[in-house]
């Protein structure tokens, strides 16, 4: 049974799994010196179509980083008040808390799972890296709501001894819950990952860097609706 609101009440935004559910491609956005810069290129993310942010930014304070996090918040339900684009903070549980950002994602060294759900509640988001298939067995067991798993390819932004293999990233496909291919992925290799059975992709450099980040972030969501 579905309900509608009552006369002058505001509609419920859907529910963080909701969107999740339905988020295709993940922006890694640095905060950066300048508040402005942000808020602009989130605007213009948000504008292309980009459902999923995560502000990921290893120089900032978490002062800093709270007000990067509030202020693509704001944007967000702006943008979608019913159906906000989520976003979420890399690595620091503490900020996404003082924040209320919609999740954290978690690397290897980074808190449990298991003990940043207890610290984030049973709403919020928590997105686990997986290198390997024991890594991505073990977050799917703790109650990681999805992964990212990779990399994927030769990256601008992180430098890797190695790349994930296609058959991990096959398996990983397959898992049950959503799986955000990541490490240098742009507009040509999105093909690549349909092949392995991957539908959603995050993505930092080739979009942030380019010189229209709306454009470039716009032509990955084609490749991936294709």
């Amino acid at each position: 049974m579905t309900t509608t609101a009552a006369a002058g009440e505001l509609p419920q935004p859907r529910s963080a799994r909701d969107r999740l559910a339905t988020a295709r491609l993940c922006v890694l956005v640095a905060g950066g010196a300048d508040p402005a810069g942000f808020e602009r290129l989130v605007g213009e993310l948000l504008a292309a179509g980009v459902a999923m942010l995560q502000v990921r930014d290893k120089q900032l304070s978490d002062e800093a980083l709270i007000d990067r996090c509030r202020r693509a918040l704001a944007l967000a339900r702006y943008h979608a008040p019913t159906a906000p684009p989520l976003v979420l903070v890399n690595d620091r549980v503490e900020v996404a808390i003082a924040a209320a950002a919609d999740g954290v994602h978690l690397g290897a060294a980074d808190l449990p799972v298991t003990l940043a759900r207890q610290r984030l509640g049973p709403a919020a988001l928590i997105g686990r890296t997986a290198h390997t298939q024991a890594e991505a067995r073990a977050a799917v067991a703790a109650g990681a709501d999805y992964l990212g798993v990779g990399p994927c390819f030769p990256s601008a932004t992180k430098t890797f001894s190695r790349q994930a293999p296609s058959d991990f990233l096959a398996a990983a496909a397959v898992l049950p819950l959503p799986v955000f291919a990541i490490g240098g992925i742009d507009v040509e290799r999105v093909g690549e990952l349909g092949g392995l059975g991957i539908t959603r992709v995050a993505v930092a450099g080739a979009i942030t860097s380019a010189a229209d980040p709306a454009v470039a972030a716009g032509a990955i969501l084609a490749a991936l609706r294709r």
